[in-house]
């Protein structure tokens, strides 16, 4: 009887480890708002202070197996955060455009203003893959001690009438 349960104990065990360490959070338009939402009540709270914490890759704004991530602009579409490419951290980026001529980071910041959140549509080169893909960010601005804040969220193959049906009350920036 004890060898049986122990079999069967191992057995559940066994199981349990390979469901855990197999589970990934899948990033999906409500994931990338939700963590986009929270990250603007951190910065709302703390300012600058918070950028740290959104940054870590071990934290809670890196989610979706590494896929999510949460960047950080001010209206004058100066990346002030970016954790995947801390290369534009503090650059002007007004005058960035992509393939199509979008230029993505002046309408992150135009939805942002008008709204105050929303989606924008553009292509962005997708991690091991050549050229750029089809990608949508939610964006939200924030403020604390008189400073301007826009944090975001992006994910790819979602369109704007996918966003639409998910969220038929949020703004999507349309040219």
């Amino acid at each position: 009887m004890v060898k049986k349960t122990l079999i069967i104990f191992t057995a559940l065990f066994v199981t349990l480890c390979f469901n855990v360490s197999g589970f990934t959070e899948e990033l999906t338009p409500q994931l990338a708002k939700a963590k986009v939402i929270a990250a603007t009540k951190l910065i709302g709270a703390e300012g600058e202070a918070a950028f740290a914490k959104i940054k870590d890759p071990e934290g809670e704004f890196r989610f979706a197996d590494g896929q999510g991530y949460i960047w950080i602009q001010d209206l004058n579409a100066v990346v002030l955060m970016h954790p995947i490419k801390p290369s534009l951290d503090g650059k002007d980026m007004s005058g960035f455009a992509d393939k199509n001529g979008t230029l993505l980071f002046l309408n992150f910041s135009d939805i942002c203003e008008e709204k105050g959140a929303g989606w924008v549509p553009y292509v962005w080169p997708k991690p091991g893959q050549d050229g750029t893909s089809p990608k949508i960010s939610y964006v939200k601005l924030v403020k604390h001690g008189g400073k301007n804040y826009v944090a975001g969220a992006g994910m790819y193959d979602v369109t704007p009438a996918d966003i639409k049906k998910q969220f038929p009350g949020d703004a999507i920036y349309e040219e």
